[in-house]
């Protein structure tokens, strides 16, 4: 019988405090976000006192292994983008959708996903020695991502527009599906990121259903909705005009 979510969670915050080696944990993703629900994985962060994370995932594992079985894991290979030592486990006896991703960092580690702005209100689970802290994204460091957003977004359209419309003039289903997909995804998506959550404008389309205006996430659901030719070529007009009208809108505050 496979082991509940608030189960395994319970009985592993207890584990962990139990161990001198770890000095905090806490859980990101959707509990942090407030999205929390029967679908939802286990998005746990640990702070180890070593300067070693791996005696901590051999713990894990054996840990896994013994009360549910590992079913599949994937470790994420190093340096990771983020930072951090990170690994994802489907455990044997667990409910239907329910992974772990784990990530463990040093306690110097300066990468430890705390930004609330970024990364929602973490639900810590212990802190033996004050390490959690949720301090903003500087703001200089905000203005600095959205300048980036901005440039890779603007400076590359001409392209994005060209290897769609070629693919539309082909009849290319395959590329022009592809196409209208990136620039749905680089070029619209990035500037609503920068107009609607200026900290997460690096972080594309996810989550842009419950973080932009109900109105702006269903006219851009709308916009995926595609089934033939006819459909890209109606919602690229469409996409082209807004997202021609954010450039106008943002572009002021984007001139040297």
């Amino acid at each position: 019988m496979a082991h509940s979510a608030e189960e395994i969670r319970a009985v592993l915050k207890v584990f962990l405090e139990g161990r001198e080696e770890v000095l905090a944990a806490w859980e990101g993703g959707s509990a942090a976000t407030g999205w929390l629900d029967e679908y939802s994985d286990l998005d746990l962060e640990i702070v180890t006192g070593g300067s070693d994370t791996e005696p901590v995932f051999k713990l894990l594992e054996e840990y896994f292994a013994a009360q549910y079985g590992i079913e599949r894991k994937f470790r994420m290979p190093e340096p990771a983008w983020h930072g951090m030592s990170q690994c994802f486990y489907l455990l044997r006896d667990c409910p239907a959708y329910f992974y772990c991703d784990i990530a463990v960092v040093t306690r110097e580690n300066p990468h430890k996903f705390n930004e609330p702005d970024r990364h929602g209100h973490s639900v810590v689970w212990f802190d033996k020695a004050g390490v959690f802290k949720a301090e903003p994204t500087p703001r200089e460091a905000v203005e600095q991502l959205a300048r980036r957003v901005w440039a890779s977004a603007t400076e590359t359209d001409f392209l994005s527009r060209i290897e769609l419309e070629k693919a539309l003039a082909r009849e290319n289903w395959i590329a022009a599906y592809m196409n209208y997909w990136i620039f749905l995804n680089r070029q619209l998506v990035s500037l609503l990121n920068i107009k609607y959550r200026r900290a997460k404008a690096d972080f594309g389309i996810r989550y842009s259903e419950r973080e932009y205006p109900p109105a702006e996430a269903e006219k851009l659901a709308e916009l995926l909705k595609t089934t033939c030719l006819d459909d890209i070529r109606k919602n690229y007009e469409n996409a082209l005009a807004w997202y021609q009208a954010l450039i106008a809108e943002l572009e002021p505050g984007f001139r040297d």
